[in-house]
């Protein structure tokens, strides 16, 4: 089992025309992705937190979505999507206890959060 960690400053390069990666490239921009490590086992992986505040946002995912952060919880991955333990066969961005998670990190009073699985490009995973 690898140990998937991420620091909780962790930085993303998000590109004028949106693309976003891990390694810095040319044309684009540094920024800070917060990460909350909430789950401390080596059997865990992270969650988008997503919201449509833009003031809020690291960077545009498109739709008027936004990410703002992460949240490490226990799970796996399946190819490059995260699935949090007790949701394997469920759609976590319509799980009301994933929001209730990424509004507790990141939720702003007047705007709300939701979570989703495909982090797993950060660690190179592919499917």
């Amino acid at each position: 089992m690898m140990d998937l960690w991420l620091p909780e400053d962790f930085r993303v390069y998000v590109s004028p025309d949106g693309g976003v990666a891990n390694v810095p490239y040319e044309g684009s921009e540094e920024r800070v992705l917060a990460t909350v490590n909430l789950y401390q086992g080596e059997d865990g992986g992270y969650v988008a937190v997503y919201s449509h505040h833009a003031e809020a946002g690291v960077y545009s995912v498109g739709g008027g979505i936004y990410v703002v952060g992460q949240v490490r919880l226990r799970g796996r991955y399946v190819g490059r999507v995260f699935h949090p333990t007790g949701f394997e066969q469920r759609d976590i961005s319509a799980a009301s206890e994933i929001a209730f998670v990424c509004n507790q990190a990141f939720g702003g009073g007047d705007w709300e959060c939701w979570g989703g699985g495909d982090t797993g490009g950060w660690f190179g995973f592919e499917g």
